[in-house]
């Protein structure tokens, strides 16, 4: 993907919502140790207003938190608020959200797992929500998210989805570096060397145990690590691309080929699993826990659990992690966006300019340094402790804080970051900065931005049959030629009009 190309169309989306100097909201991983912003505007000015009431429909994995829990009484005064929630669990919240959409009658703020599903698109082109981009200017924090991502989430140039900013560009590759060093084998410098230790690690016992019990690569039937890593390598586009006068998806392009050919000799050479059309993403991984094999693409906190999984089974074994590796392009890596869903604030229930302002105030003063570290790691010497500069967490939580940190986790929508930096093992450390290194050259998608109602709707279909065709190439029951009937099948079936749509979409945000 072409950054300038993406750069041109932040500056058409953001223009008039973000002016003066921007920083990226996204950081690190988890346990990074560099912070992103500069300031802390967290601390209210002195005020005798009464607390605003903000009434939130979000999600959570645990219980949800009562009222006097330590760390909403804390984030209730320090943003001078009475926040009033809902709470769905995670399971259950994208169903409740379309049904509480379907009745019009909305919270004032509520979290959106599914911006670009179709009754999402709709509600807010028939005004369901505020536009907030021209407020974000206001504020100290909010004003500092990054436009770039951003944009990935607009509605027809305008912004109406506060989102909430995740590492954007996490992919990294870990390898069992204990199994290189008893094959003799260097860390991995190209995607011709990660074959050959893929495919050493399957037929040369890198375990020494002895038996032929390990494979080289671990892969999942999603396929994740071809579309977002393996073609990205090669030079290709993050998901879509601008080609030919054209918005095209990535597996229409020569470099998409080039990874499901590299894959393909993989799965040859039975250095991949060969069920990988039938395992997910959590059995993906155990094959890397349980020394089944070797090497893995994930996201950086799914690499760091494995890694500590892999360390309880196997107390020797050691991993290495690579950020990527070059291809004709030089070194790339994808970015899924920088965003895990985000809020909207409804214009039926937030009558007012005034209490819109109010409300968006919360979101800033709760994502700056105060505030990102009360909802990510609780209360200073009751949570924590300090070590200069850096936070050590206590060993154990009470109940009221992993409450607390997982609902407030849910409303945060900086980068966590932004909260005070935490003292990290070695490894954290390591993987924290392969991840910001990927931040400067991360590759983003045209079309995240676009909408294509086709897409939208057809979506599931089409896909099915891009998966299925990528699937039987790799596995040897289709040649090149019959991948390329499967794409001339896709675009019959609905993807000329959705590259039609996006392309369209495209030039008008760029002004042609």
């Amino acid at each position: 993907m072409n950054n300038s190309t993406m750069k041109k169309i932040t500056v058409t989306v953001m223009a008039s919502a973000l002016t003066g100097t921007l920083l990226a909201g996204c950081g690190s991983s988890t346990d990074g140790a560099s912070p992103q912003p500069a300031a802390d505007s967290g601390k209210p000015a002195a005020t005798n207003e009464a607390p605003t009431t903000i009434k939130i429909m979000s999600q959570t994995a645990l219980d949800p938190i009562k009222d006097d829990n330590p760390l909403k009484l804390e984030i209730e005064k320090m943003t001078n608020t009475k926040l009033e929630f809902t709470w769905v669990p995670a399971t259950a919240y994208n169903d409740k959200f379309n049904a509480t959409l379907a009745t019009g009658e909305l919270p004032q703020v509520m979290l959106s797992n599914t911006a670009r599903m179709t009754n999402v698109i709709n509600a807010v082109r028939a005004g369901a929500f505020w536009e907030i981009g021209p407020y974000l200017k206001q504020f100290p924090n909010l004003s500092k998210l990054s436009p770039d991502v951003i944009n990935t989430v607009t509605y027809d140039g305008k912004i109406y989805l506060l989102p909430r900013f995740r590492d954007g560009a996490r992919h990294l590759i870990a390898y069992r570096k204990d199994w290189a060093k008893n094959l003799g084998i260097a860390e991995p410098k190209t995607l011709d060397d990660l074959a050959k230790m893929a495919k050493a690690f399957t037929e040369n016992d890198p375990d020494k145990n002895g038996k032929n019990d390990t494979i080289g690569y671990a892969e999942s039937s999603s396929l994740d690590a071809l579309g977002r890593d393996i073609s990205v390598y090669f030079g290709g586009p993050m998901n879509h691309g601008f080609m030919n006068d054209q918005v095209v998806p990535n597996f229409m392009t020569p470099e998409f080929f080039e990874g499901m050919k590299w894959y393909r000799n993989l799965y040859a050479d039975k250095a991949i699993n060969q069920d990988f059309a039938l395992l997910n993403t959590t059995q993906q991984g155990e094959l890397f826990t349980k020394s089944k094999a070797g090497i893995i693409i994930s996201v950086d906190s799914n690499l760091k659990t494995y890694q500590k999984d892999l360390l309880k089974l196997d107390p020797n074994s050691e991993v290495g992690f690579i950020q990527g590796l070059p291809g004709p392009k030089g070194l790339r890596a994808s970015s899924t966006g920088g965003t895990l869903g985000g809020y909207f604030f409804s214009k039926s229930s937030i009558k007012t300019e005034a209490e819109l302002l109010k409300i968006l105030g919360f979101f800033d003063k709760l994502s700056s340094r105060e505030g990102m570290t009360i909802a990510y790691r609780g209360i200073k010497d009751v949570d924590y402790t300090m070590e200069g500069d850096l936070l050590v967490p206590n060993a154990t939580l009470s109940t009221e804080t992993q409450t607390g940190t997982a609902a407030f986790r849910e409303l945060a929508v900086a980068h966590m970051n932004t909260g005070t930096p935490l003292k990290s093992e070695p490894a954290s450390k390591l993987v924290a900065d392969l991840v910001a290194a990927n931040e400067k050259i991360a590759i983003f998608d045209v079309a995240g931005p676009l909408i294509s109602p086709t897409k939208t709707e057809k979506g599931p279909e089409l896909d099915k049959i891009k998966m299925d065709a990528t699937v039987k190439f790799i596995m040897g029951q289709i040649d090149e030629a019959g991948f390329k009937k499967a794409i001339e099948d896709w675009k019959k079936a609905g993807g000329d009009k959705v590259i039609a749509e996006l392309t369209a979409e495209y030039k008008k945000a760029q002004g042609k």
